[in-house]
């Protein structure tokens, strides 16, 4: 349809065209994070920001995909390339801001830039290329099909990804500030943080959730002792 709008050849036509399949990356545990989603009407644009998932990190792997299933694994990889250059620090500090435009042809344009130097790396790919609309009903028949088993792969990988976060902050401020924690206490947090890390191998989403879910409560003791030690003493102490 689009051609025949573009050219005047045919007359009203109510219709737009639309991706026929969801595009997106690649995130932290093979997790596919959409950035424009099926039928969205051409042409197309969406943005958002990552950043870095070790620290000192100097590139990220930009992997584009498309389908409607929750696990990369499921779905076709378009494109890879890398985002290079990018300053040492701490994991998580980075912007990078990925920006995906889809022109009225389907020719989809993906950018990556670092907000701290500016620099930008793109690359254009067609993805609908070799794929018939059989295809594309298949792909989409099977990700209704799998969507509750995706589902709980995709919470895994979620929970998994929060976990890590949470013993990489938890490590850092344990050895930081855990001075400020009585004995027991900064013993009872190396036993969480030692369960959670055996946990995380698990592939038992409740029992994975319960172990980052403890580490959260146990954790927050350390923010209490460092708030707790910068209180001023009370007057007449």
């Amino acid at each position: 349809i689009q051609a025949g709008v573009l050219t005047g050849e045919v007359e009203e036509v109510l219709l737009l065209d639309v991706t026929p399949l969801s595009l997106g990356v690649e995130t932290a545990g093979g997790v596919f994070t959409r950035l424009i989603h099926r039928n969205t009407a051409l042409p197309a644009r969406a943005t958002e920001i990552f950043s870095t998932a070790a620290d000192n990190q100097p590139f990220v792997n930009i992997h584009v995909l498309q389908g409607e299933r929750e696990m990369c694994a499921d779905n076709k990889s378009l494109a890879n390339f890398e985002l290079t250059g990018i300053p040492p620090a701490p994991r998580g500090v980075p912007k990078l801001e990925v920006a995906f435009d889809i022109d009225a042809d389907g020719v989809l344009s993906v950018s990556a830039r670092d907000h701290g130097t500016g620099k930008v790396q793109r690359i254009t790919v067609t993805p609908t290329s070799g794929l018939s609309e059989h295809d594309i009903e298949r792909l989409v028949n099977e990700g209704s099909e799998m969507a509750e088993s995706d589902q709980t792969r995709r919470a895994l990988a979620e929970v998994r990804n929060k976990g890590d976060g949470l013993l990489y902050s938890s490590e850092r401020a344990l050895e930081e500030f855990g001075g400020l924690l009585p004995d027991d206490e900064r013993e009872f947090l190396t036993t969480e943080l030692a369960e959670c890390k055996a946990a995380m191998e698990a592939d038992d989403l409740g029992y994975v959730q319960d172990a980052v879910a403890r580490l959260e409560v146990a954790g927050q003791r350390i923010g209490e002792a460092i708030y707790a030690a910068a209180e001023p003493p009370p007057e007449g102490t």
